[in-house]
């Protein structure tokens, strides 16, 4: 009865999460950036338009590089690297999308903002994978905690 009941629960309930994965190569100083988002929450977020109230338009690739970088940022001592998108795709369900950023020397200290769908759902979770100097460390960004800082010198 408890499996039915949970089951139930679920369904009538969906999950809101993002997953993004950041990886760091210090020989090139390469930031590379992956987001997998539900193709129908995207769209919604999208549809929202900027954090400062302005639409997202363009082709479907422009209106993608701009809302995930609206949403996503790396800042490294504070200063947002340049996003540059290299890849959007449509796996079933999910959008999956590649980025990359050419990072800054002498960096220390990294902080990644993630706001993906933070209007739309108030339990939206938004998991990160952040790989720098070997080591990799996971978090969990919510509505109100959308800003994560490591220390990396």
């Amino acid at each position: 009865m408890k499996t039915i009941m949970l089951t139930l629960l679920l369904l009538i309930h969906p999950v809101h999460v993002s997953l993004t994965g950041i990886d760091y190569d210090g020989v090139n100083r390469i930031w590379s950036v992956f987001v997998k988002v539900w193709s129908d929450d995207l769209e919604a977020d999208i549809n929202l338009g900027l954090s400062n109230g302005s639409d997202i338009a363009g082709s479907a690739e422009e209106r993608y590089f701009l809302y995930l970088t609206d949403r996503v940022m790396i800042m490294e001592d504070g200063k947002p690297v340049e996003l540059e998108l290299l890849s959007a795709g449509v796996d079933g369900l999910e959008h999956r999308f590649t980025l990359q950023a050419k990072g800054r020397k002498g960096v220390k200290n990294v902080t990644v903002m993630n706001r993906i769908m933070i209007r739309l759902y108030e339990d939206q979770a938004n998991m990160l994978l952040f790989g720098y100097g070997g080591t990799e460390e996971g978090y969990r960004f919510t509505v109100t905690d959308t800003l994560k800082s490591y220390l990396v010198k």
